[in-house]
């Protein structure tokens, strides 16, 4: 039974705007594997911008999950730089082959950014966005924070890594145009959706200490996180998101850099204890994570619960506001079981007892 003393949206309303909620909320993450549970293919959910809003909010419906649908294709961005997904499973939904437009030194050299209109997930993306904008959405997401992250997009990541070593020039070049095509991409979403209603999210994969060492975060990754939330705080964006992806415990002084707004959310990899990111960052911020997703695989509920009550009783009155959500995005055979053992973990553990 669902003893809630708030709506979904009245719970993340309230605490985006620091007031007081009835309980911890539970985010899924529930992108791919919306898809899966709707039976679609890999065509069908990640270009067809109505199958992809409404299987993401049935599942968000059947799971009771807080927060609202998001446009998420797997390595998106390599489409507007001209390289390719390829999914060869015509019946199923799965993970795209990524074939990158880059692979020599030579082609980094003369790489440039395609025209915009041509971008074709930015295309896409606008086309999600006025979906969802139909269906009563009214705040849209720009992920625009990772120049690095779109390098990435750019080049193979045994490349990319190598080249920091051997080649950091060109790599310093590629930062350059990652960083203009983020800046237009958000532009654009601004123009289209308004300045008031757009927030920045970004994700920092290739920023994590799995794949650089922490002084390779200061000269790659850092200085062009800080630079583009610069630009954007300049443009009149108020409200940000980022998430660490992977080990990032060496980086979290170096994030102190990007003076993100009190209120921002940070959500973080399980390889990261929360707890001990908050007490660099601060108690300014909202904080997000950070379950295990391959516990959700192949964990039972009963360790998922446990799991979680261990994070809320650690994360409940830290900072300004806690949400409970898997540490990545959800994989495709996560048992639907301990998505529920998630939600009954917020329910008894996460109560607020001021409301």
């Amino acid at each position: 039974m669902n003893m809630d003393k708030m709506s979904s949206e009245e719970r993340m309303k309230n605490l985006y705007n620091g007031k007081r909620i009835d309980r911890v909320p539970f985010m899924s993450s529930a992108t791919m594997y919306a898809g899966k549970m709707m039976g679609y293919t890999s065509e069908e959910f990640y270009f067809d911008v109505k199958k992809s809003y409404q299987a993401q909010k049935w599942v968000r419906e059947m799971h009771q999950c807080d927060g609202s649908p998001c446009f998420d294709i797997p390595n998106r961005e390599v489409l507007d730089f001209q390289g390719e997904l390829v999914f060869k499973k015509k019946y199923t939904l799965e993970l795209p082959q990524v074939i990158y437009p880059v692979q020599t030194i030579s082609e980094a050299e003369k790489f440039h950014l395609p025209s915009k209109s041509r971008w074709e997930n930015l295309h896409k993306n606008i086309e999600f966005y006025e979906y969802a904008k139909s269906q009563g959405e009214t705040s849209f997401g720009i992920s625009a924070g990772s120049p690095l992250s779109m390098v990435g997009s750019m080049v193979d990541a045994s490349h990319l890594l190598r080249w920091m070593c051997k080649e950091p020039r060109i790599v310093h070049k590629l930062l350059q145009q990652a960083e203009t095509y983020l800046l237009d991409y958000a532009e654009s979403i601004i123009n289209t959706f308004g300045l008031e209603n757009c927030y920045v999210y970004s994700d920092m994969p290739f920023e994590s200490n799995d794949l650089i060492s922490p002084k390779q975060f200061r000269e790659f990754g850092l200085p062009y996180i800080v630079d583009i939330h610069e630009k954007l705080r300049k443009r009149g964006i108020k409200q940000f998101s980022i998430h660490l992806c992977g080990n990032q415990m060496h980086n979290l002084e170096g994030y102190n850099e990007l003076k993100l707004e009190e209120g921002s959310v940070v959500s973080s990899d399980e390889k990261n204890p929360l707890k001990e990111v908050s007490q660099i960052l601060g108690n300014q911020y909202i904080y997000a994570g950070n379950v295990s997703t391959s516990l959700l695989v192949s964990g039972t509920p009963d360790k998922v619960y446990s799991h979680c009550k261990e994070i809320i009783d650690v994360m409940k009155y830290v900072g300004r506001g806690f949400i409970l959500q898997p540490s990545c995005d959800l994989p495709l055979n996560v048992k639907s079981v301990n998505l529920y053992a998630m939600l009954k973990a917020c329910r008894d553990f996460g109560k607020y007892i001021d409301i």
